[in-house]
């Protein structure tokens, strides 16, 4: 914190109109695991201090990993020299919007501190979780694990008053089994992460968890080839979330708005979805997997409606981009660490729960569909509003009832005329955790949605 407030006070001292720092001192531990060999097992400490200056309407960047004050105040000295440089040539003067700041100790949930946890333990039980996908059935032929942990402590200070002191714990494991039969191959993830320590692997039944990607990859072998056309899709909730997230709330992240990058520009107010569709980013969810008290600028974070009943009703903003569009700021820059400069970002996005009190409800009259489960990634185009995600697994639906597995299914289209198409959203909901990259930085990530049917959407299958 120190360190954190001598950084900013140096770039003020300089001339900066305003500024912030970063100050961060994370222990972390990185594995990944193929097939019961260790391709990456790494244990270190993370360090170093970012400090962001604007100086006649121009920002400057610059960071350190070095603690020491002389390199922090050449990283000042950095920062404050591109921002004065800068401003003789910026045509678009930037200003950050005045907020309420706090002074807090934000501290971490934790019964077992990830660092009192030796790396030959975690190597253990990334091997055990391997052992159980590949004992789970002969056509298993690879098991492919990740693994992530961080604790450690930042700084956050502003010119403008806010010092937070926020502890990080966060840990996170991944698996993806690998079936094989004859010429055909096919393969299914689980993960499970929360921001808490190692006592995660005490609460959740991790061993059932990783032998489901087993399961799912063998049942997945069964599968016949997708048609490809318009039907009534239904798309579980790591699906649909998936949708909230790339396709619409990228969209709602107001930097993409300002740059004439998103199909929601200019239309606050205005139905963009079926009454049936409400979407909030929510960086207040109890132990979310993207949530943060303080956003990377200092200010609070909220649950931040963006679409509701159909309606958009906001953006996500930091600093300067709520002063662009005259908006209050909502606590959505957020960063990678301190070697980046923050940027709006979502936190944890999701569709809300709708009237539909079954699953069964939702399938009861498509006689023709096919439903959709889990993600294996896709793209989106925020300009054009076009999308394609393609689905871990999919069935036909056939007369109200799930009937042959299909493989290879993707499901795409324009996202605000899928909007307008979700004409039924269920109760069941549930929320997944993942990874969001924008602008070469990479930040935790959670979505969500209840069960919802799509009318008319269109489905691809591969030959």
């Amino acid at each position: 914190m120190n360190l954190a407030e001598k950084a900013v006070k140096l770039a003020t001292d300089l001339g900066a109109e305003y500024a912030d720092a970063r100050a961060e001192q994370v222990q972390s531990t990185s594995m990944r695991l193929a097939n019961e060999r260790f391709e990456q097992a790494i244990s270190g400490l993370d360090q170093g201090l970012g400090i962001k200056a604007l100086y006649k309407g121009a920002w400057g960047f610059s960071s350190t990993t070095s603690l020491e004050i002389s390199d922090i105040k050449a990283a000042v000295e950095d920062a404050f020299k591109t921002a004065k440089a800068t401003s003789k040539a910026v045509k678009e003067k930037a200003t950050v919007h005045e907020v309420k700041t706090a002074k807090d100790h934000v501290k971490a949930k934790v019964k077992k501190p990830l660092t009192q946890v030796g790396i030959d333990a975690k190597m253990k039980l990334l091997l055990h979780f391997s052992r159980i996908a590949r004992d789970y059935n002969p056509k298993i032929v690879g098991a492919n694990l990740a693994y992530e942990d961080s604790e450690g402590q930042k700084a956050t200070v502003t010119s403008d008053g806010a010092r937070i002191l926020t502890d990080t714990s966060r840990l996170y494991a991944a698996i993806s089994a690998i079936a094989k039969e004859g010429e055909k191959i096919t393969s299914c993830r689980e993960r499970v992460g929360k921001p808490v320590g190692f006592e995660l692997f005490d609460e959740v039944d991790a061993d059932k968890l990783m032998g489901s990607a087993a399961k799912r990859a063998v049942d997945l072998l069964k599968a016949k080839p997708a048609p490809s056309g318009r039907f009534t899709v239904v798309a579980d909730p790591h699906l649909a979330g998936v949708f909230a997230h790339e396709a619409v709330g990228h969209c709602c992240e107001a930097d993409a708005v300002i740059a004439g990058e998103s199909i929601l520009e200019g239309k606050l107010g205005k139905m963009v979805g079926s009454e049936m569709v409400s979407i909030y980013d929510d960086s207040t969810v109890n132990d979310g997997w993207g949530s943060q008290k303080y956003d990377d600028e200092g200010v609070p974070t909220r649950k931040r409606l963006l679409i509701e009943k159909g309606v958009l009703k906001g953006y996500i903003n930091n600093k300067e981009s709520a002063a662009k569009l005259d908006m209050e700021p909502n606590g959505g820059a957020r960063v990678q660490n301190f070697s980046h400069r923050p940027i709006v970002r979502m936190s944890n996005t999701y569709i809300t729960q709708g009237d539909y009190s079954s699953f069964e409800e939702l399938l009861r009259d498509i006689d023709h569909g096919i439903y959709l489960k889990g993600s294996r990634g896709g793209q989106v185009d925020m300009a054009k509003g076009t999308f394609q995600f393609n689905a871990e697994e999919a069935y036909l639906i056939q007369k109200g009832k799930l009937t042959t597995p299909l493989l290879d299914v993707s499901l795409s289209g324009l996202t605000l005329e899928t909007l307008h198409s979700i004409d039924a959203v269920g109760k069941d909901f549930k929320s997944t955790i993942g990874f969001c990259g924008k602008a070469g930085q990479t930040v935790p990530a959670g979505d969500g949605s209840p069960h919802i049917r799509i009318r008319n959407a269109l489905v691809g299958g591969r030959a």
